[in-house]
């Protein structure tokens, strides 16, 4: 059974303190950035809602009726919604379906819930469908959106749902659950730099060799800089690892560069300390302007990548426009 996690200690007693005064919204907007249990969170809450035991702190016991068919995937008053399988968008049949569902009075007389995750899959269609159930909600029902990016949802959503933040927080007690999710001698710094503070981003990097890879991408990216290694080999080989992080490993190291060009601060805060002087050594050989560029470039990558445009075209471009940003550089220099 899942677990309240310490980082999300404020945000359940707000809503359990909510729920007892019998204010609990129709429809909550779970955000923050990924990789802090946002969805972990509304199935826990959503399992307290139907449990029939009065735990102190309104945590489900795991034990009654309702929790035993809510842990079996049984339960008939609870609907979960994502994208279907091999899908990325949440279509409009589906929150069809959800008008249908919330029609109905519960079962056991108690909360209807429905969990969307997460909520920017919606299509335009299904967002539409969507807010006319908001505009009308049933008696006893209660949404949960998640979502890591909440301004691709519409305003007229975003203004019918309460909005519960989830932030990255640095503390001995989230360090120490960190600590035991991670294999012994783990670098937690440099997970949590890398994860951005996330904790469940930095088990992933740990677990899924995601630092080896990083590692690997560098060197090549050293050698695209040096002129020494063809974009176009390299590319092929990202995109059958992982090119998201790839996009995302070189978007924080020309952060870093920029940062260790333009400003004279000592120590500049970095994305990769680990990477500091092979990073200021990159800096070195290319002109801040070409670094910006570079910048725009990768971001404009990562927003084609998301929609799925020719992926292995995307990453050869941005690997072609790191080479040449270096050897424009070496030119001149020439």
């Amino acid at each position: 059974m899942s677990l309240l996690l310490p980082w999300q200690q404020s945000q359940w007693q707000r809503l359990q303190e909510s729920r007892q005064q019998g204010r609990l919204p129709h429809a909550l907007l779970l955000t923050g950035p990924k990789g802090l249990g946002k969805g972990q969170f509304a199935t826990l809450f959503a399992q307290s809602l139907l449990c029939q035991a009065n735990n102190t702190d309104a945590t489900p016991c795991g034990q009654c009726r309702h929790c035993q068919l809510f842990l079996a995937g049984s339960h008939p008053d609870i609907s979960l919604i994502s994208p279907l399988e091999g899908k990325k968008a949440i279509v409009v049949d589906q929150i069809r379906g959800l008008g249908q569902f919330m029609a109905l009075k519960s079962q056991y007389g108690g909360h209807k819930l429905v969990v969307i995750n997460p909520a920017e899959a919606m299509n335009i269609n299904a967002s539409n469908s969507l807010l006319k159930t908001l505009e009308e909600p049933s008696a006893e029902t209660v949404l949960l959106l998640i979502t890591h990016q909440p301004a691709q949802l519409s305003a007229t959503i975003r203004s019918r749902c309460q909005e519960i933040r989830f932030g990255i927080s640095e503390t001995a007690e989230n360090r120490a659950w960190l600590s035991q999710q991670l294999p012994v001698g783990a670098d937690i710094d440099l997970l949590l730099s890398l994860a951005g503070g996330a904790p469940f981003r930095a088990i992933q990097l740990a677990d899924e060799g995601l630092l080896e890879q990083r590692q690997t991408l560098f060197d090549g990216m050293g050698q695209l800089a040096s002129i020494k290694l063809d974009p176009v080999i390299l590319a092929g080989q990202l995109n059958k690892a992982n090119p998201g992080w790839a996009l995302l490993c070189l978007y924080f190291w020309v952060a870093d560069m920029i940062r260790l060009t333009a400003t004279k601060q000592t120590p500049v805060q970095l994305n990769s300390p680990d990477l500091r002087q092979p990073l200021l050594k990159l800096a070195n050989q290319v002109s801040l302007v070409g670094l910006f560029k570079l910048q725009d470039r990768i971001r404009q990558a990562q927003q084609a990548f998301e929609r799925n445009l020719n992926p292995a075209l995307v990453m050869e471009s941005v690997l072609m426009e790191w080479q040449n940003t270096f050897r424009i550089r070496k030119r001149k220099i020439a």
